[in-house]
């Protein structure tokens, strides 16, 4: 069966262990919370890994199980928020994200492994008790150096290896298998620790002849593999002990300043660093194991400069995704940031801490934002931690100017303007660079376009993309243009929003990016529905959906259901359109988008709700329920459905003059007597909006006053 979940692939035969592994299954099988202790290098990862792999395969888990490596973390304020993006839950909240966490895990039915706990022993003890209280399907395994200390823990120490087992993980370990019979006695020596024999195992052949036959500990282990290596290789062994994570060759060679290939390539040889291939870009990815790395650090005379040389690297690692990002590689650069976010998470950590690094550290937390990953992942809750940990910290302009731009447009995009506001408030009284002023316009366009729902934002945004063609990248130009064409649809005619949309697609389709493609597909899915032909809106998102779908565009998705479910209303497929605005409103929850917080989202949801209610009566509420039970890829499979014949209106005919439907709408409410003002609260419109249409439309009929386009309406449909 396909096993659900997040468990690292096999790279070494798993020897011996087969008492411990059935011990440990039988007590998950009567407790939810089990502790594989001991020391380092005893094992205590491989056996809980081997256990989750043996139970998923079993399917003894509905939902899987996962592991969360902790040790790459080392703020344990993250703790929340690491094991919600390891187990792939959208996480865009400002709030802290235990209470999300729980939201998630309430109703599943799935082991989380928890590997590596004894740095941050207060935190996953808090963790381990909320969540095995308010989660009655969870099962915690969990490893450390001790017991975690919470009520109903099964602790297990992990027995050291058999003298058979542990003889045959050194032969299976050995590049030359030794022929000397002394193995076993070695094996004892160090008392059948995993780690100290996969270390003595990689020492040459004549080294393992020479080493003491007598009790040894592990540290005593790495010191002998310590000696055997060269200055060099000892040197850059120390340096490595800064990730905090896996790294690639140009990471290590940023830390180590130097040109690292060979005396990298001699600790794999010595099991001093462990190796495996990238599933993002298939090339060598290493790591130092939590004892081996700890006895790095301890080699390490002044760890300031390797972990400037870190901080400095993943600043400029994140830099150029943000600079990628709209390119055919953006997909590659999702990849690999997500593989590296454990090194940029510690990174942001260090270089705001740090003086004379904080500007660092504060680029990177904008840089997230513009490469786009952490909208993607669901991760705009970390995004939002690190830009507030940044502004603590940056209190001269213009760099807490853009610190404050960027937080108010994430907030505005999480339809949250009541944190918005005083944050734009602030950065408009300070100093500001030419290119702070992309990132402040583009908040107070947003401002604009999503709270007052006023037409003004649309040279706004026209004036933010000149800047950005000036001063920014190609990315931060496209959702400019994006923002606008958005803009323009809602607010302007159909002339405008025809042209800004169609550009935005064309520009999307040309570059081959996907993720810009699917929402080029959005904007004319938009124009249709507000001055087109509704029925051509379906197949536009639903390719858009796909696309998202497949990028797992986390943030994008929420968008299209919203499309989708008010064409429906406007279809009138309301039972689709029921179950949609159900699945939408959990969606919402569920992302943290508030598309009551952005007005002419909610305008016309709001119209479509209240369609739908009153066509379907007291059926309204069972069946948008229906929608609400979904989880969200069952919406997305739903939302996917084609929509049957019975439920699809026929495409209408064209209108009398060409005129659009919302033309034609509004040359109706003139010849009914409707002032501007009266047509926009009709139509969710500005009153200034309403009269550039009657403009509009009276120059494409030819037509001289509003009394003759009144008369106009009347003698196309019969009306006297």
């Amino acid at each position: 069966m396909t096993v659900r979940g997040d468990l690292p692939p096999q790279t070494t035969t798993f020897i011996g262990r087969r008492a411990v592994l059935a011990e440990t299954e039988a007590l998950l099988r009567r407790s939810r919370l089990v502790t594989l202790v001991g020391t380092g290098g005893a094992g205590k990862t491989r056996i809980a890994v081997e256990t989750g792999r043996a139970l998923a395969r079993a399917g003894a888990f509905q939902h899987g199980v996962w592991r969360v490596r902790l040790a790459d973390l080392r703020d344990p304020a993250a703790l929340s928020r690491t094991v919600a993006a390891e187990l792939r839950i959208v996480d865009n909240s400002p709030e802290p994200g235990l209470k999300r966490l729980v939201e998630s895990l309430h109703d599943k039915h799935l082991l989380l492994v928890l590997d590596g706990c004894e740095h941050l022993l207060e935190a996953v003890r808090h963790l381990a008790h909320h969540l095995l209280r308010d989660c009655e399907g969870l099962t915690v395994l969990a490893t450390s150096r001790e017991p975690l200390g919470v009520y109903g823990e099964q602790p297990l120490r992990v027995p050291p290896l058999s003298v058979d087992d542990a003889v045959e993980l050194f032969l299976d370990r050995a590049e030359v298998p030794p022929e000397s019979a002394g193995v076993a006695t070695l094996c004892q020596a160090v008392e059948g620790l995993p780690l100290a024999i996969e270390l003595l195992a990689a020492l040459p052949t004549g080294v393992v002849a020479e080493v003491p036959q007598q009790p040894a500990s592990l540290e005593q282990v790495l010191e002998w593999a310590a000696q055997q290596c060269t200055d060099e290789e000892r040197r850059l062994w120390a340096r490595l002990s800064v990730f905090p994570a896996d790294f690639d060759l140009a990471a290590a060679e940023a830390v180590a300043d130097a040109d690292v290939r060979k005396p990298l390539s001699a600790l794999v040889l010595r099991a001093v660093v462990a190796t495996a291939k990238s599933s993002v870009t298939g090339e060598t990815r290493y790591r130092l194991l939590g004892a081996v790395s700890q006895f790095g650090a301890r080699l390490l005379t002044d760890a300031d400069e390797p972990l400037r040389r870190h901080a400095v690297h993943y600043s400029g690692f994140v830099d150029e995704a943000a600079r990628s990002w709209f390119s055919p590689g953006e997909a590659l650069w999702m990849g690999r940031l997500w593989e590296e976010w454990p090194n940029v998470r510690a990174a942001v950590g260090h270089a705001l801490r740090t003086p004379g690094l904080a500007a660092a550290g504060a680029g990177v937390a904008m840089n997230v934002q513009r490469a786009r990953f952490t909208s993607f992942a669901g991760m705009l809750g970390e995004a939002w931690d690190m830009l507030v940990a940044a502004r603590g910290v940056i209190t001269e302009a213009p760099l807490r100017t853009s610190l404050l731009a960027h937080s108010a447009y994430m907030a505005q995009v999480r339809g949250d303007s009541a944190v918005a506001f005083p944050l734009m408030s602030e950065a408009r009284a300070l100093p500001r660079l030419p290119i702070t002023d992309v990132h402040l316009v583009l908040a107070e366009a947003t401002h604009l376009f999503f709270v007052e729902g006023s037409p003004d934002c649309v040279p706004l945004y026209a004036h933010v993309v000149e800047l950005c063609r000036q001063y920014a990248s190609l990315g931060d130009t496209y959702v400019t243009e994006l923002m606008h064409a958005m803009a323009s649809c809602f607010l302007l005619d159909a002339e405008a929003a025809d042209k800004a949309t169609t550009a935005l697609a064309r520009q999307a389709e040309s570059n081959g990016v996907n993720w810009s493609h699917a929402w080029g597909l959005w904007h004319r899915g938009l124009y249709e529905l507000l001055h087109g032909d509704a029925a051509q809106v379906h197949p536009l998102v639903i390719e858009a959906l796909r696309i998202q779908l497949a990028l797992g565009d986390t943030w994008g998705a929420p968008f299209s259901l919203w499309l989708l479910a008010c064409t429906c209303a406007e279809l009138g497929a309301f039972d689709r359109a029921a179950r949609l605005l159900g699945a939408l409103r959990s969606l919402e929850r569920i992302s943290r988008i508030s598309f009551a917080g952005m007005s002419p989202f909610h305008r016309l949801l709001d119209r479509a709700d209240r369609t739908v209610r009153r066509s379907l009566g007291d059926d309204y509420q069972v069946i948008s329920t229906l929608g609400a039970d979904l989880r969200p890829e069952q919406a997305m499979a739903f939302a996917l459905e084609p929509v049957p014949d019975s439920e699809r209106r026929p495409a209408k005919p064209l209108l009398p003059g060409g005129l659009t439907r919302q033309e034609f709408t509004i040359a109706g409410l003139v010849a009914d007597g409707f002032t501007s003002k009266q047509i926009g609260t009709r139509l969710f419109i500005s009153p200034r909006t309403a009269d550039r249409h009657v403009v509009n439309i009276r120059v494409k009929l030819g037509l001289p006053s509003r009394v003759a386009l009144a008369a106009w309406h009347r003698s196309v449909t019969g009306e006297r």
